[in-house]
């Protein structure tokens, strides 16, 4: 059914009356300029309605009369901070500059010594970050130099803006030289002091720093402290990692311990007790083969305990060393599995018991009777055997007369005097006096980073391991002496100290330094990274950091740019068991991140020593590396006759006089590379003679240093003496290489793997500091030892065992 229209009608619609007056009204609204409400809503619906059924015409956005709009809700962001320490400019190292350098090298250097294209990659990167890597003698220390002589001669850059770092004075020394002659061949001269301002240590360069702070300009380093005080600018680089005391030192750190002592009785119990262990008797398990072979003897021996203790206290009454001040004399027995025995005394302050030991002044043929089968002095050693594995409490062996009045001096004064006494925690080699060896443990944590006086803290002991007592004890004494020694009229400071406060710990500190001095280290060079320390690393990324935001402060910043070129052999890390770390070698990227991608040039052509000791050197540390590793290749000119394996012998001093003299006829320098006190006495017997006459003849054709005091060297003929140690496993050292970061991979004894490797690695530096012929004698190595030889397969045609 149709339904009749609904209005609003159509005016064809409407009756010709209405349709008449509708047209007068619509005429009214247009003359008006007005509209019908009802009329133009319903005209815009059915508008709209047919725009969403119709395609739009090409033209219907252009007669679109408006537009309906809004802003979008974003969230809140905050702009990034920028993390890198360069900017993004290159050096400006045209095509004219390379071919302009390269010409001068062809023509001034000698063809042998051209630099390689792995070396030219180095040396003319334009990047602000560089690192060199290589084995040894592959050039890494010439090309740093190179790299120099083109930022001062073929850049422009002052030499007051540019710092090559070495590792030690020494080492210095000998580069500063090198740079004279090298500048000299592109038509500059060096004075030696322009060399020195350029070659510097990393301590050096920060004295220079903080001496340029008015607060600081007296400061002295505590390793450079002594009792001349002279000027501090001529305060010498030092000797790292060897932190033995002067007289100076020495009495400033025994004030300060005695001060303490008396002024904190907290620290006065934990000193008391850390001492009262360093005199007790040294246990021994009971399956000890000292143990095993007396103890059978021991047991019988109970039955003449009591004469025995006559025997020896007699002895100590006649030399009138017994009774002692301070223990209280009285025999009292004792049940070790079911046999009697007897001590001599007790201490009541360090609750300890007190046995006589045989003073070596006695005779030897002495007996407890003219029927004993056996001497007095090895009776007594019998039953101290048997103390040291079953006694259950602190026992103190008293082993000869002079031990006994030392003791009765230290606990007559004990109320106002800290006791001197020699200590060693668990897995170091040797005992020191306390002050020395809190000295040593203090330098070791300064170099991993580590705050002394708060460690402590961060390590845990079994329950009756002494070596807690000894970090509490360090803890409280390093803040007593760092406070002590600012106080002086010039302030005295650690150098690990120094460099953590002018750190990436500290980045403020840097802001008071002036433009000139700061800016010295504009263009750093680093010789030697694999064993530079962690604090080294955070002070160096300070420096740059600074300079970048001062930079990014200057209203013209075109051409203010810094550099980092860093050379090492992570095969070279030997300092590792002192703190160093070859993290800016490891993790370059990460400690100098840069904008422009980083240059790096693998050396791969050895100019020192053969191919065959190129090879047994990488045989030492093909372990150690981990990832794929570029093989040295010897591009040295041998003669017939050279090319021979690492000779090994073994004690045989007559045969080191035949070499030493075999190489003195031959016009040939020698190296001789010793691993202990044991060694230098050994060779000292052998050769002492030809290198002192050696000495005063003026020359210097046999050298003789530490394993350690290597790198940097090379001669004709190296000898090794004596086997490098991984030494023995320690808690502590564990737990301190854990806190500084050294666990990678979860290794849950990073210490012990520290000091393994170290082993491989410095015979592997001795091996490579061979031009001619390499030979290895092996003396007073101990079976089962974890030594260099022993850790690794030494492959035959390499090593050759003449053994």
């Amino acid at each position: 059914m149709n339904h009749p229209a609904e209005p609003p009608f159509d005016l064809d619609q409407l009756p010709t009356p209405q349709r008449l007056v509708a047209q007068a009204l619509i005429l009214g609204l247009d003359y008006l300029g007005a509209r019908h409400p009802a009329s133009w809503e319903h005209g815009r619906v059915a508008g709209l309605a047919a725009s969403s059924l119709e395609p739009s015409s090409p033209g219907a956005n252009k007669q679109a009369a408006k537009l309906t709009f809004g802003y979008p809700e974003v969230a809140h962001h905050r702009p990034a901070k920028e993390q890198v320490m360069f900017s993004a400019e290159r050096l400006a190292l045209t095509a004219e500059i390379r071919a302009a350098m390269r010409d001068d090298c062809a023509e001034g250097l000698p063809k042998g010594a051209q630099p390689t294209a792995e070396q030219w990659k180095a040396i003319l990167s334009g990047s602000p970050t560089t690192l060199v890597t290589g084995g040894a003698g592959t050039g890494k220390t010439k090309t740093l130099l190179m790299r120099c002589v083109l930022l001062h001669r073929y850049l422009g850059v002052p030499i007051n803006q540019i710092r090559i770092l070495t590792f030690s004075r020494e080492a210095r020394m000998e580069l500063a030289s090198d740079l004279r002659a090298l500048f000299a061949v592109f038509d500059v001269t060096l004075t030696s002091s322009d060399s020195l301002m350029i070659v510097k240590t990393a301590r050096s360069t920060l004295l220079e720093q903080v001496h340029a702070l008015p607060d600081l300009a007296r400061a002295i380093p505590l390793e450079a402290f002594s009792g001349t005080d002279g000027d501090v600018a001529s305060l010498p680089d030092g000797r790292p990692f060897e932190p033995g005391l002067n007289a100076r030192q020495r009495d400033e750190m025994t004030k300060c311990l005695n001060q303490l002592y008396r002024s904190n009785k907290v620290f006065a119990e934990i000193y008391q007790e850390l001492w009262a262990s360093a005199l007790r008797l040294p246990r021994l398990e009971v399956d000890a083969p000292e143990v095993v072979k007396r103890a059978p003897l021991g047991w019988k021996q109970s039955e003449v305990d009591t004469e025995l203790c006559d025997s020896v206290e007699g002895l100590w009454r006649k030399a009138k060393a017994w009774p002692v001040d301070g223990i209280t004399v009285g025999r009292r027995a004792f049940t070790l599995r079911g046999r009697t025995y007897s001590t001599h005394g007790y201490i009541p302050h360090l609750k300890a018991h007190v046995v006589l030991g045989f003073d070596r002044s006695e005779g030897r043929n002495l007996a407890r009777n003219p029927t004993a089968r056996m001497e007095l002095y090895k009776e007594v050693a019998i039953k101290k055997s048997l103390f040291q594995a079953y006694f259950p409490e602190c026992v103190i062996h008293l082993d000869s007369y002079e031990e006994a009045t030392d003791l009765a001096a230290a606990l007559k004064a004990l109320g106002t005097t800290a006791p001197s006494f020699r200590y060693a925690p668990k897995g170091d080699d040797g005992q020191q006096p306390i002050i020395d060896s809190f000295n040593i443990t203090a330098s070791l944590l300064d170099a991993l980073g580590l705050e002394v006086a708060s460690v402590a803290g961060r390590m845990n002991f079994l329950p009756d391991d002494t070596d807690a007592l000894y970090f509490e004890a360090l803890d409280m004494y390093w803040q007593a002496l760092e406070r002590q020694l600012l106080s002086l009229p010039s302030p005295v400071i650690p150098f690990g100290r120094l460099f953590t406060l002018f750190s990436d710990q500290h980045p403020d500190n840097l802001r008071h330094l002036p433009s000139d001095v700061i800016g010295q280290c504009r263009h750093v060079l680093i010789d030697g990274a694999e064993d530079q320390t962690v604090p080294v690393a955070g002070w160096l990324r300070a420096v740059l950091y600074e300079l970048r935001r001062r930079d990014a402060n200057q209203p013209v910043t075109a051409g203010l740019l810094s550099t980092v070129t860093l050379a090492g052999d992570i095969s070279q890390w030997i300092y590792g068991s002192f703190g160093t770390s070859p993290r800016m070698i490891t993790e370059f990227d990460e400690l100098f991140p840069s904008t422009v991608p980083a240059t790096r040039s693998v050396l791969t052509e050895c100019f020192r020593s053969s191919q065959q000791i190129v090879d047994a050197g990488h045989n030492l540390v093909r372990n150690l590396t981990t990832g794929a590793i570029r093989v040295t290749k010897s591009v040295r000119r041998v003669e017939a006759g050279e090319a021979l394996p690492v000779q090994m012998y073994g004690d045989d001093p007559g045969k080191l006089k035949l070499l030493c003299e075999e190489a003195a006829k031959r016009g040939f320098k020698m190296l001789i590379l010793i691993n202990g006190p044991q060694d230098t006495q050994w060779v000292d017997g052998a050769v002492g003679d030809l290198i002192r006459q050696d000495r005063a003849g003026g020359g210097r054709k046999i050298r003789v240093r530490s394993y350690h005091k290597a790198k940097a060297l090379e001669a004709d003929v190296v000898v090794m003496v004596g086997d490098p140690s991984a030494g023995q496993s320690s808690w502590h050292r564990n737990q301190l290489f854990k806190l500084a970061g050294f666990s990678s991979g979860g290794d849950s004894t990073p210490g012990d793997t520290v000091q393994h490797g170290e082993a491989l690695r410095l015979a592997y530096v001795a091996v490579s500091r061979t031009l001619v012929a390499c030979h290895w004698f092996m003396t007073g190595s101990e079976e089962g030892t974890r030594t260099a030889s022993a850790l690794v397969t030494l492959l035959p045609g390499l090593f050759e065992d003449r053994r």
